[in-house]
């Protein structure tokens, strides 16, 4: 190029000589022999492709130098070593499952506030569960904690996890190949592809860290943390209940409004012997001492279709269903009376106190205390009044006054293991 350049053969305006040296422009001609060096100085400070270009600009210029920098900077060994991640691709989602529960997405979080947490999220529906472990897990306790869950939902078609270990042991494999459950991994060290499970851990985090000074147990935080999640709409207008149950779940905030109830009445036919009427005379069960008898009474109102409301004749009301009543001719008994202290269904019990010793412990305390021990005088016991029209019975009311202990009428004697001793009564 020089020797044209000298000859005239070459006739670029682009092109000058100067000082035995070819300029383009104001960029200096490099010959084959220099352009290896010139490129590694270029590339001293491990710039990029980009800024090595902009460099030789300025400075320099052969044919072919865009490429050789390119080749240059992609084949030095450090600058490999040194690149950061390329650029993200377009989130690719996963695909739609069919049903709920076809495909879940499973994570540990942990430990945290000393527990770490099974967290499972249905891909479709976004119904979430949570289990809570106080010691580290194993794949024993993921396999109870997930039978658990399971036993509610039935069994999955997918499961997808990370690559811990416990995952991949083979008591896990098992587990899932014996339930017919085909598992997918993320890629390591990229949590996102698990990113279902990943974002509801870290919503559980941060809403527990919001409660740490509200009263309650961890348990109970967890659990009203999951009832406000499945209640909440989601971005796609409905809740995860609506998603998962077809139906939305009943919480606090529902107690502002009106219930909407709806009293579909059911209509059936019963034989005539079975319909009762206001006033008609009944015979009702009566439980009472385990043992079912009978009670006769009058129909005062009807609840519904099988249930009545009857008056004894001894004046008790009670309530009782329609397998309960016979129809009745019996007529009131005039005579009939029961307490009316006692409530009707209860189990009559006859009220008694401890039987009274004759056996003074006097001597015992006399002894101990070093004073002489007395002759001992036996009490005699009081022999109640009998009735002669009475089949020999103590002769005692029927209803004792209000607030009095009845007392058993027994003889009683001292105890047997007391014969071998000299018993003395304090004078």
């Amino acid at each position: 190029m020089k020797n044209d350049l000298l000859s005239g053969k070459l006739r670029d305006p682009e092109y000058s000589l100067s000082h035995n040296v070819i300029f383009k422009n104001e960029r200096v001609v490099i010959p084959t022999s220099l352009r290896k060096d010139v490129l590694s100085e270029l590339h001293r400070t491990h710039v990029g492709v980009v800024k090595m270009k902009q460099l030789a600009r300025r400075h320099c210029f052969w044919k072919t130098i865009d490429k050789d920098i390119e080749t240059l900077v992609k084949s030095c060994r450090e600058c490999a070593l040194t690149q950061k991640s390329p650029a993200k691709v377009p989130t690719h989602h996963w695909d739609d499952p069919q049903e709920n529960f076809d495909r879940v997405h499973i994570d540990f979080a942990g430990p945290f506030l000393n527990h770490h947490y099974l967290v499972l999220v249905d891909s479709k529906s976004k119904w979430a569960e949570v289990r809570i472990l106080r010691d580290s897990p194993t794949s024993a306790s993921t396999i109870e904690l997930l039978l658990d869950i399971f036993s509610f939902h039935g069994f999955p078609l997918v499961l997808v996890s990370d690559n811990a270990t416990i995952f991949h042991s083979d008591s896990f494999k098992n587990f899932c190949t014996n339930h017919g459950i085909i598992q997918k991994f993320s890629a390591p060290g990229h949590p996102s592809t698990n990113g279902l499970a990943e974002r509801y851990i870290q919503t559980l985090k941060s809403k527990l860290n919001a409660m740490e000074n509200s009263p309650g147990t961890l348990q109970n935080k967890v659990r009203e943390i999951i009832f406000r999640y499945r209640a909440t709409p989601l971005q796609c207008g409905k809740t995860p209940a609506e998603l998962y149950l077809h139906r939305n779940i009943r919480c606090q905030l529902d107690a502002f409004k009106p219930p909407k109830l709806q009293n579909k009445r059911v209509t059936f036919d019963l034989p005539p012997s079975r319909i009762f009427k206001i006033g008609d005379r009944v015979q009702v069960r009566w439980y009472t001492s385990n043992k079912d008898t009978w009670k006769f009474g009058r129909i005062t109102q009807k609840f519904g279709n099988l249930h009545y409301q009857v008056l004894l004749d001894n004046g008790y009301t009670l309530k009782r269903h329609v397998d309960q009543l016979r129809r009745t001719l019996v007529g009131q008994d005039e005579n009939q009376n029961q307490p009316a202290d006692r409530t009707p269904d209860q189990p009559q019990f006859e009220t008694s106190s401890r039987p009274q010793s004759n056996v003074d412990l006097a001597p015992y305390i006399a002894s101990s205390m070093g004073v002489p021990a007395p002759v001992f005088q036996p009490r005699q016991p009081q022999t109640p009044e009998r009735d002669p029209e009475n089949d020999g019975s103590p002769n005692r009311p029927e209803n004792p006054p209000e607030g009095l202990l009845r007392r058993s009428a027994r003889s009683t004697r001292p105890p047997a293991h007391l014969n071998d001793f000299h018993l003395y009564k304090i004078v």
